[in-house]
């Protein structure tokens, strides 16, 4: 009895303290005056407070503050209190936000991170309202204006978006960084292309996962400054030209997981400034064609992994990079592919070489790559793929092989000589004469031979003609 009371109140216990600390004040982390974090994650929080603890007002105007509603039940983001600092950043992710009030970021002119991430917005709730800075009217007797807020980086992802008001970043004219990724949005429309057109400052664009198939060759016009967009995880069946609008500031592109069969001279035209390119995931890209790469002049890391149908590349994907050879890092981990071509690209000017997960046969052309070439000491460590065929080298590091079957080929030109009219001599000329002279005597000599027995024939072997006789007049028939 006694043992079952000792339980019941430490069960209650455990559940008063549970309580309190659902209930406990946000932790605050002072680095020093110019840096502080408010902790309110995981608090059980369900509305905005109406003013913060005074520790956040000891921050020095330049200071940094960062304050977290991780994880909680906040449905409404009302008016937040004003947040002294120069930089401020809020997250509100993974909470149960479904509304945005007015104004609701008006006190805070130096927010410039907001994470509005794995809630339940919808498009109809985004709204340029929501993110205007104060009124201001120097004769208020007159019509006023608001201001902006100073609002870097939004990130909207993992909602319900399927379009954006077109005047949604009026008030954010520092806009760079814009995630836009696990919204269901299936179609860039009008409204929303006139909203990112409007963020002319952009940098950074994440599109991944909202569905769509095509983006409007006019799409990013204006976008002068986007340097990174992730298209990953949609349904393009082709890279989308539009980007050729973006090529002279575009440095990253993602295209993981689409359902893209080739690669060809069409897929990067324009991206000349193009740094690191990622193409992975793809499961039904089967091969990369001539002049894939051609365009990127200045590529640099080449992400080409995970592609489990990709079996081919051709040997001129690179043609016309040779001589100006910019790439660093290549990684062709984790495809289907079983050969390469020994002049695919110049494999001792890389700094870095991913070949795991794929079927190497490992044959004189792979054997000249890894050794005569240099590639074998680009892999990292661990990272040494494996021989795949013929069947006695099944297994082995494909550093380790040794071909001596394989033939050496002399790769130094022959001498041919060419013929000039300085080599002929008299003595050939003269000979080329009687040659001529032989011959043309020899035909008129056969001529003649055949005249003479054609006549021959005609007058003595030719049979005479035939005779006919009238039998009705013949009498020695009777």
């Amino acid at each position: 009895m006694k043992v079952l009371m000792i339980l019941c109140v430490l069960v209650s216990s455990s559940h008063a303290l549970e309580a309190d600390a659902e209930n406990v004040p946000c932790d605050i982390t002072i680095q020093d005056s110019s840096n502080l974090t408010l902790n309110c994650s995981r608090r059980n929080i369900d509305e905005i407070p109406e003013k913060w603890p005074e520790t956040l007002n000891s921050v020095d105007k330049d200071g940094h503050v960062l304050i977290t509603f991780f994880n909680n039940t906040i449905s409404n983001v009302s008016q937040i209190p004003a947040v002294p600092g120069k930089k401020v950043a809020i997250s509100f992710k993974s909470n149960e936000i479904v509304d945005i009030e007015d104004d609701a970021f008006s006190n805070i002119e130096r927010l410039v991170y907001l994470d509005l991430s794995n809630n339940y917005i919808s498009g109809e709730v985004l709204r340029s309202e929501i993110f205007r800075g104060k009124y201001q009217c120097t004769n208020c007797t007159q019509y006023g204006v608001y201001g902006s807020i100073a609002l870097e980086t939004l990130n909207l992802g993992h909602n319900d978006i399927h379009s954006l008001d077109r005047y949604l970043f009026q008030y954010t004219p520092n806009l760079t960084r814009l995630y836009l990724n696990n919204n269901p949005i299936e179609i860039l429309d009008h409204v929303t292309l006139l909203a990112l057109a409007s963020a002319i400052n952009l940098q950074v664009l994440d599109l991944a996962k909202t569905d769509i198939n095509s983006i409007p060759l006019d799409a990013f016009k204006g976008l002068t400054k986007l340097q990174q967009i992730d298209l990953s995880d949609n349904r393009f069946v082709t890279v989308p030209e539009s980007l050729i609008l973006v090529g002279s500031s575009l440095k990253y592109l993602t295209f993981n997981n689409n359902p893209i069969n080739q690669l060809n001279d069409d897929s990067f035209v324009g991206l000349t400034n193009l740094i690191e390119l990622e193409v992975g995931e793809n499961d039904y890209l089967e091969e990369v064609k001539s002049s894939t790469f051609s365009p990127l002049k200045n590529l640099r890391v080449l992400h080409l992994c995970h592609n489990r149908n990709l079996r081919y590349i051709s040997h001129k994907a690179f043609l016309g990079l040779k001589d100006q050879w910019t790439l660093k890092e290549v990684y062709l981990d984790n495809n289907y592919l079983s050969e390469l071509s020994t002049d695919l690209m110049p494999w001792n000017k890389l700094e870095i070489l991913g070949m795991t997960g794929n079927n190497w046969l490992c044959n004189c052309e792979l054997a000249n790559i890894v050794t005569d070439q240099g590639a074998g000491a680009k892999f990292q460590t661990g990272e040494i793929p494996f021989c795949a065929a013929p069947m006695r080298l099944s297994g082995a590091y494909i550093t380790n092989i040794t071909l001596p079957y394989c033939p050496t080929l002399n790769t130094e030109p022959k001498n041919i000589r060419v013929f000039t009219l300085s080599n002929l001599k008299p003595k050939h000329i003269l000979y080329s004469i009687l040659g001529v002279a032989l011959i043309a005597c020899l035909g008129m000599l056969l001529g003649l031979l055949v005249n003479a027995v054609k006549s021959c024939y005609n007058k003595k072997i030719k049979t005479q003609p035939i005779r006919y006789i009238n039998l009705n007049s013949d009498t020695s028939f009777a």
